[in-house]
Protein backbone atom coordinates (compact mmCIF):
# COMPACT_ATOMS: atom_id res chain seq x y z
CA UNK A 1 0.00 0.00 0.00
CA UNK A 2 1.29 3.42 -0.97
CA UNK A 3 1.06 6.69 0.92
CA UNK A 4 -0.21 9.86 -0.72
CA UNK A 5 -0.52 13.39 0.60
CA UNK A 6 -0.74 17.10 -0.27
CA UNK A 7 1.91 19.80 -0.57
CA UNK A 8 1.30 23.36 0.57
CA UNK A 9 4.88 24.65 0.31
CA UNK A 10 7.96 23.81 -1.74
CA UNK A 11 9.55 22.47 1.43
CA UNK A 12 6.67 19.97 1.70
CA UNK A 13 7.82 18.50 -1.60
CA UNK A 14 11.27 17.82 -0.17
CA UNK A 15 9.75 16.18 2.92
CA UNK A 16 7.46 14.03 0.77
CA UNK A 17 10.40 12.86 -1.32
CA UNK A 18 12.58 12.20 1.73
CA UNK A 19 9.84 9.99 3.22
CA UNK A 20 9.84 7.76 0.15
CA UNK A 21 6.49 8.79 -1.36
CA UNK A 22 6.33 8.79 -5.15
CA UNK A 23 3.40 11.15 -5.77
CA UNK A 24 1.93 14.42 -4.52
CA UNK A 25 -1.54 15.98 -4.76
CA UNK A 26 -1.56 19.67 -5.67
CA UNK A 27 -4.58 21.96 -5.32
CA UNK A 28 -5.16 24.96 -7.58
CA UNK A 29 -7.11 27.64 -5.70
CA UNK A 30 -9.83 27.73 -8.37
CA UNK A 31 -10.23 23.95 -8.63
CA UNK A 32 -9.60 22.61 -5.15
CA UNK A 33 -11.79 23.19 -2.08
CA UNK A 34 -8.82 23.98 0.10
CA UNK A 35 -6.16 24.62 -2.55
CA UNK A 36 -4.15 27.83 -2.37
CA UNK A 37 -1.90 27.70 -5.44
CA UNK A 38 -2.26 30.17 -8.29
CA UNK A 39 -1.62 29.00 -11.83
CA UNK A 40 2.02 30.16 -11.77
CA UNK A 41 2.58 28.67 -8.32
CA UNK A 42 1.09 25.38 -9.49
CA UNK A 43 3.52 25.28 -12.41
CA UNK A 44 6.43 26.04 -10.09
CA UNK A 45 5.38 23.32 -7.63
CA UNK A 46 4.84 20.84 -10.45
CA UNK A 47 8.25 21.53 -11.97
CA UNK A 48 9.93 21.08 -8.60
CA UNK A 49 7.97 17.87 -7.90
CA UNK A 50 8.98 16.39 -11.22
CA UNK A 51 12.60 17.29 -10.58
CA UNK A 52 12.22 15.18 -7.42
CA UNK A 53 10.70 12.34 -9.50
CA UNK A 54 7.28 12.80 -7.90
CA UNK A 55 4.13 12.10 -9.87
CA UNK A 56 1.83 15.16 -9.84
CA UNK A 57 -1.92 14.81 -9.34
CA UNK A 58 -4.20 17.79 -9.96
CA UNK A 59 -7.10 17.95 -7.50
CA UNK A 60 -10.41 19.22 -8.94
CA UNK A 61 -12.88 18.53 -6.13
CA UNK A 62 -15.10 21.61 -5.99
CA UNK A 63 -18.83 21.26 -6.59
CA UNK A 64 -19.99 23.60 -9.34
CA UNK A 65 -22.97 25.32 -10.88
CA UNK A 66 -23.02 25.46 -14.68
CA UNK A 67 -21.64 29.01 -14.70
CA UNK A 68 -18.81 28.13 -12.32
CA UNK A 69 -18.04 25.00 -14.31
CA UNK A 70 -17.56 26.93 -17.55
CA UNK A 71 -15.24 29.37 -15.78
CA UNK A 72 -12.96 26.87 -14.01
CA UNK A 73 -12.31 24.59 -16.96
CA UNK A 74 -9.94 27.26 -18.27
CA UNK A 75 -7.71 26.73 -15.25
CA UNK A 76 -7.38 23.02 -16.07
CA UNK A 77 -6.33 24.06 -19.55
CA UNK A 78 -3.83 26.62 -18.19
CA UNK A 79 -1.92 23.97 -16.24
CA UNK A 80 -2.17 21.34 -18.97
CA UNK A 81 1.12 19.48 -19.20
CA UNK A 82 2.03 20.22 -15.58
CA UNK A 83 0.29 17.21 -14.01
CA UNK A 84 0.20 13.46 -14.59
CA UNK A 85 -3.30 12.52 -13.38
CA UNK A 86 -6.55 14.34 -12.67
CA UNK A 87 -8.74 13.59 -9.64
CA UNK A 88 -12.32 14.83 -9.73
CA UNK A 89 -15.44 14.67 -7.56
CA UNK A 90 -18.17 16.28 -9.65
CA UNK A 91 -19.62 13.88 -12.27
CA UNK A 92 -19.73 16.80 -14.68
CA UNK A 93 -16.00 17.33 -14.21
CA UNK A 94 -15.46 13.61 -14.81
CA UNK A 95 -17.40 13.81 -18.07
CA UNK A 96 -15.52 16.92 -19.19
CA UNK A 97 -12.17 15.33 -18.38
CA UNK A 98 -13.03 12.24 -20.40
CA UNK A 99 -13.92 14.32 -23.45
CA UNK A 100 -11.25 17.02 -23.24
CA UNK A 101 -8.16 15.40 -21.71
CA UNK A 102 -6.10 12.25 -22.09
CA UNK A 103 -4.98 12.05 -18.45
CA UNK A 104 -5.59 9.08 -16.16
CA UNK A 105 -8.55 9.85 -13.90
CA UNK A 106 -9.11 9.41 -10.17
CA UNK A 107 -12.71 9.60 -8.98
CA UNK A 108 -13.54 10.88 -5.48
CA UNK A 109 -16.58 8.86 -4.36
CA UNK A 110 -16.43 9.92 -0.70
CA UNK A 111 -19.72 11.82 -0.80
CA UNK A 112 -21.57 10.01 -3.58
CA UNK A 113 -22.06 6.32 -4.28
CA UNK A 114 -21.31 4.13 -1.27
CA UNK A 115 -22.67 0.92 -2.80
CA UNK A 116 -20.59 -1.55 -4.75
CA UNK A 117 -22.78 -1.53 -7.85
CA UNK A 118 -22.60 2.26 -8.07
CA UNK A 119 -18.81 2.28 -7.78
CA UNK A 120 -18.46 -0.44 -10.41
CA UNK A 121 -20.74 1.52 -12.72
CA UNK A 122 -18.57 4.64 -12.48
CA UNK A 123 -15.47 2.59 -13.24
CA UNK A 124 -17.10 0.93 -16.26
CA UNK A 125 -18.40 4.28 -17.50
CA UNK A 126 -14.88 5.70 -17.84
CA UNK A 127 -13.91 2.83 -20.18
CA UNK A 128 -10.51 2.14 -18.69
CA UNK A 129 -9.57 5.78 -18.02
CA UNK A 130 -10.08 5.56 -14.24
CA UNK A 131 -6.91 4.50 -12.44
CA UNK A 132 -8.11 4.95 -8.84
CA UNK A 133 -11.30 5.41 -6.84
CA UNK A 134 -11.50 7.16 -3.45
CA UNK A 135 -13.74 5.40 -0.93
CA UNK A 136 -15.80 7.01 1.83
CA UNK A 137 -14.66 6.98 5.45
CA UNK A 138 -18.25 6.07 6.35
CA UNK A 139 -17.56 2.49 5.26
CA UNK A 140 -16.76 -0.13 7.88
CA UNK A 141 -13.75 -2.43 7.78
CA UNK A 142 -15.70 -5.39 6.37
CA UNK A 143 -17.22 -3.28 3.61
CA UNK A 144 -13.87 -1.75 2.68
CA UNK A 145 -12.37 -5.22 2.47
CA UNK A 146 -15.19 -6.37 0.18
CA UNK A 147 -14.89 -3.32 -2.07
CA UNK A 148 -11.12 -3.63 -2.35
CA UNK A 149 -11.56 -7.26 -3.36
CA UNK A 150 -14.37 -6.68 -5.83
CA UNK A 151 -13.35 -3.42 -7.55
CA UNK A 152 -11.03 -3.82 -10.56
CA UNK A 153 -8.87 -0.75 -9.83
CA UNK A 154 -6.87 0.41 -6.78
CA UNK A 155 -8.84 2.04 -3.95
CA UNK A 156 -7.81 5.01 -1.84
CA UNK A 157 -8.97 5.84 1.68
CA UNK A 158 -8.38 8.79 3.96
CA UNK A 159 -6.10 7.55 6.70
CA UNK A 160 -5.49 10.79 8.52
CA UNK A 161 -7.17 14.19 8.28
CA UNK A 162 -10.18 16.36 8.96
CA UNK A 163 -13.78 15.14 8.68
CA UNK A 164 -16.06 17.49 6.74
CA UNK A 165 -19.47 17.74 8.41
CA UNK A 166 -21.11 20.59 6.56
CA UNK A 167 -20.58 22.61 3.38
CA UNK A 168 -22.44 25.49 1.78
CA UNK A 169 -21.40 27.72 -1.14
CA UNK A 170 -22.62 30.68 0.92
CA UNK A 171 -20.10 32.86 2.74
CA UNK A 172 -21.23 32.64 6.36
CA UNK A 173 -18.27 34.16 8.22
CA UNK A 174 -17.36 37.30 6.27
CA UNK A 175 -20.75 39.04 6.91
CA UNK A 176 -19.92 38.80 10.63
CA UNK A 177 -16.69 40.74 10.21
CA UNK A 178 -16.52 44.51 10.45
CA UNK A 179 -13.55 44.53 8.06
CA UNK A 180 -13.70 44.15 4.31
CA UNK A 181 -12.65 40.63 3.32
CA UNK A 182 -10.82 39.93 0.07
CA UNK A 183 -12.06 37.13 -2.17
CA UNK A 184 -8.62 35.52 -1.89
CA UNK A 185 -8.63 35.63 1.90
CA UNK A 186 -9.45 32.66 4.09
CA UNK A 187 -11.35 33.07 7.34
CA UNK A 188 -11.03 30.50 10.12
CA UNK A 189 -13.27 30.32 13.16
CA UNK A 190 -14.45 27.91 15.85
CA UNK A 191 -18.13 27.08 16.23
CA UNK A 192 -20.31 25.62 18.93
CA UNK A 193 -23.83 24.24 19.13
CA UNK A 194 -26.68 26.10 20.81
CA UNK A 195 -28.60 22.83 21.21
CA UNK A 196 -25.87 20.66 22.75
CA UNK A 197 -22.71 21.01 24.85
CA UNK A 198 -20.51 20.33 21.81
CA UNK A 199 -18.07 23.06 20.84
CA UNK A 200 -14.78 23.54 19.07
CA UNK A 201 -15.94 22.82 15.49
CA UNK A 202 -13.32 24.23 13.06
CA UNK A 203 -14.98 26.44 10.43
CA UNK A 204 -13.31 27.67 7.25
CA UNK A 205 -14.55 30.18 4.70
CA UNK A 206 -12.82 30.69 1.35
CA UNK A 207 -13.80 31.59 -2.20
CA UNK A 208 -15.70 28.31 -2.58
CA UNK A 209 -17.96 28.72 0.46
CA UNK A 210 -18.05 27.71 4.11
CA UNK A 211 -16.87 24.38 5.54
CA UNK A 212 -17.42 23.00 9.04
CA UNK A 213 -15.38 20.08 10.34
CA UNK A 214 -15.71 17.55 13.13
CA UNK A 215 -14.15 18.37 16.49
CA UNK A 216 -11.96 15.28 16.15
CA UNK A 217 -9.83 14.30 13.17
CA UNK A 218 -9.99 10.96 11.40
CA UNK A 219 -7.15 8.54 12.07
CA UNK A 220 -6.60 4.94 10.95
CA UNK A 221 -2.86 4.79 11.63
CA UNK A 222 -3.27 1.91 14.07
CA UNK A 223 -5.02 -0.10 11.33
CA UNK A 224 -2.50 0.65 8.59
CA UNK A 225 -1.14 -2.89 8.50
CA UNK A 226 -4.65 -4.37 8.33
CA UNK A 227 -5.57 -2.12 5.41
CA UNK A 228 -2.36 -3.02 3.64
CA UNK A 229 -3.01 -6.75 4.04
CA UNK A 230 -6.56 -6.46 2.70
CA UNK A 231 -5.16 -4.88 -0.47
CA UNK A 232 -6.00 -1.20 -0.16
CA UNK A 233 -4.01 0.67 -2.80
CA UNK A 234 -3.50 4.13 -1.28
CA UNK A 235 -3.56 5.55 2.24
CA UNK A 236 -4.10 9.34 2.13
CA UNK A 237 -2.79 11.66 4.84
CA UNK A 238 -4.17 15.20 4.78
CA UNK A 239 -1.90 17.46 6.82
CA UNK A 240 -2.97 20.78 5.30
CA UNK A 241 -4.40 21.99 8.62
CA UNK A 242 -1.30 21.92 10.79
CA UNK A 243 1.78 24.12 10.55
CA UNK A 244 4.24 21.52 11.77
CA UNK A 245 5.23 18.77 9.33
CA UNK A 246 3.98 15.56 10.93
CA UNK A 247 4.62 13.45 7.84
CA UNK A 248 7.93 11.93 9.06
CA UNK A 249 6.30 10.81 12.34
CA UNK A 250 3.27 9.41 10.56
CA UNK A 251 5.46 7.58 8.08
CA UNK A 252 7.44 6.09 10.97
CA UNK A 253 4.25 4.88 12.64
CA UNK A 254 2.94 3.24 9.47
CA UNK A 255 6.28 1.55 8.75
CA UNK A 256 6.38 -0.42 11.99
CA UNK A 257 3.46 0.29 14.25
CA UNK A 258 4.45 0.75 17.86
CA UNK A 259 1.64 1.50 20.31
CA UNK A 260 3.94 3.60 22.51
CA UNK A 261 4.98 5.77 19.57
CA UNK A 262 1.37 6.12 18.44
CA UNK A 263 0.19 7.11 21.92
CA UNK A 264 2.92 9.72 22.13
CA UNK A 265 1.89 11.11 18.77
CA UNK A 266 -1.75 11.37 19.91
CA UNK A 267 -0.63 13.27 23.00
CA UNK A 268 1.42 15.69 20.91
CA UNK A 269 -1.10 16.26 18.12
CA UNK A 270 -3.22 19.42 18.64
CA UNK A 271 -6.55 17.71 17.89
CA UNK A 272 -8.28 14.64 19.32
CA UNK A 273 -8.48 11.66 16.98
CA UNK A 274 -11.23 9.19 16.09
CA UNK A 275 -11.59 6.14 13.85
CA UNK A 276 -15.16 6.79 12.74
CA UNK A 277 -17.13 3.81 11.47
CA UNK A 278 -14.09 1.69 10.63
CA UNK A 279 -14.54 -1.07 13.21
CA UNK A 280 -18.33 -1.06 13.28
CA UNK A 281 -21.05 1.07 11.73
CA UNK A 282 -22.97 2.44 14.70
CA UNK A 283 -25.38 4.68 12.80
CA UNK A 284 -28.33 2.70 14.21
CA UNK A 285 -27.04 2.23 17.76
CA UNK A 286 -29.31 4.93 19.15
CA UNK A 287 -32.54 3.51 17.71
CA UNK A 288 -33.30 1.27 20.72
CA UNK A 289 -32.59 4.20 23.04
CA UNK A 290 -35.12 6.30 21.20
CA UNK A 291 -37.83 3.81 22.13
CA UNK A 292 -39.58 4.28 25.47
CA UNK A 293 -38.93 0.98 27.25
CA UNK A 294 -42.16 1.48 29.17
CA UNK A 295 -44.10 1.28 25.90
CA UNK A 296 -42.50 -1.95 24.73
CA UNK A 297 -45.10 -4.71 24.74
CA UNK A 298 -44.60 -7.68 27.02
CA UNK A 299 -45.85 -11.22 26.88
CA UNK A 300 -47.84 -13.05 29.56
CA UNK A 301 -49.58 -10.48 31.74
CA UNK A 302 -49.82 -7.85 29.01
CA UNK A 303 -53.43 -6.79 28.31
CA UNK A 304 -53.12 -4.00 25.79
CA UNK A 305 -52.84 -0.26 25.32
CA UNK A 306 -54.93 2.76 26.22
CA UNK A 307 -56.04 4.25 22.89
CA UNK A 308 -58.40 6.93 24.22
CA UNK A 309 -58.92 8.73 27.52
CA UNK A 310 -61.96 10.96 27.98
CA UNK A 311 -62.16 12.78 31.30
CA UNK A 312 -65.20 11.91 33.48
CA UNK A 313 -66.20 9.27 30.93
CA UNK A 314 -63.94 6.34 30.06
CA UNK A 315 -60.61 4.79 29.17
CA UNK A 316 -60.58 2.83 25.90
CA UNK A 317 -58.27 -0.20 25.91
CA UNK A 318 -57.22 -2.06 22.77
CA UNK A 319 -57.00 -5.68 23.97
CA UNK A 320 -53.95 -7.62 22.78
CA UNK A 321 -54.21 -10.78 24.89
CA UNK A 322 -55.99 -14.01 23.96
CA UNK A 323 -57.72 -14.31 27.33
CA UNK A 324 -59.51 -11.03 26.77
CA UNK A 325 -60.77 -8.80 29.58
CA UNK A 326 -63.36 -9.56 32.29
CA UNK A 327 -65.32 -7.26 34.57
CA UNK A 328 -63.72 -8.81 37.64
CA UNK A 329 -60.11 -8.38 36.45
CA UNK A 330 -57.71 -6.23 38.43
CA UNK A 331 -55.41 -4.15 36.20
CA UNK A 332 -52.10 -2.35 36.47
CA UNK A 333 -51.71 0.61 34.13
CA UNK A 334 -48.20 1.89 33.35
CA UNK A 335 -47.98 5.56 32.35
CA UNK A 336 -45.40 6.44 29.59
CA UNK A 337 -43.50 8.47 32.20
CA UNK A 338 -43.30 5.50 34.54
CA UNK A 339 -46.10 6.14 37.02
CA UNK A 340 -48.22 3.08 37.88
CA UNK A 341 -51.96 2.87 38.60
CA UNK A 342 -53.99 -0.08 39.88
CA UNK A 343 -57.69 -0.43 39.23
CA UNK A 344 -60.38 -3.11 39.69
CA UNK A 345 -62.93 -3.16 36.89
CA UNK A 346 -66.47 -2.58 38.16
CA UNK A 347 -67.87 -1.46 34.82
CA UNK A 348 -66.99 -2.89 31.40
CA UNK A 349 -68.59 -1.69 28.17
CA UNK A 350 -68.22 -2.24 24.46
CA UNK A 351 -68.08 0.55 21.87
CA UNK A 352 -71.87 0.57 21.75
CA UNK A 353 -71.83 1.66 25.42
CA UNK A 354 -73.46 -1.65 26.38
CA UNK A 355 -72.51 -3.14 29.75
CA UNK A 356 -70.85 -6.56 29.27
CA UNK A 357 -69.16 -9.17 31.47
CA UNK A 358 -66.17 -9.69 29.17
CA UNK A 359 -64.48 -8.46 25.97
CA UNK A 360 -62.51 -10.66 23.55
CA UNK A 361 -59.01 -10.24 22.11
CA UNK A 362 -58.56 -7.60 19.36
CA UNK A 363 -61.53 -5.57 20.60
CA UNK A 364 -61.76 -2.18 22.31
CA UNK A 365 -63.11 -2.21 25.86
CA UNK A 366 -64.32 0.82 27.79
CA UNK A 367 -63.66 1.08 31.53
CA UNK A 368 -64.29 4.05 33.90
CA UNK A 369 -61.92 7.00 33.50
CA UNK A 370 -58.95 7.12 35.84
CA UNK A 371 -57.27 10.50 36.37
CA UNK A 372 -53.63 10.75 35.28
CA UNK A 373 -53.80 7.97 32.68
CA UNK A 374 -52.83 9.04 29.16
CA UNK A 375 -53.15 7.54 25.71
CA UNK A 376 -50.27 5.09 25.07
CA UNK A 377 -50.33 3.87 28.68
CA UNK A 378 -49.74 0.12 28.80
CA UNK A 379 -52.20 -2.18 30.62
CA UNK A 380 -51.30 -5.39 32.46
CA UNK A 381 -53.11 -8.01 34.55
CA UNK A 382 -52.29 -7.74 38.25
Amino acid sequence: MKLTTFAQTLHDLNVIKDQGLDEVILGHQMLSRYGKLTTEEFKTFSTRARDLKLRVILEWDILMTENTFMQVTQFVTEVDGFFDALRVQDPGALEWAMENTKYPLQFIAENGNHNLLGLKTWIEYTQGRMERIVLSIELSKDVIEEYVRELPIPCELLGFGRILLFYTPRLLLSPLSSEKISVNQEIAAVGESEESPHKGFPILENRHGTFMFHIKEFCLLEFYQDLSKMGLGFFRMDLRWVEESYLPRLKSITSSFESVEFEQFKNDYPQDLMRGFYLVNKTDVLFPKLKNHRLVKREGDYVGEVVDAEKSSHLAIMIKNGRGLKKTDKLKILHPKGKEFEVTIFSLKNLGQEEVDSMPNESIALIPYLGGVWVKSQVYYC
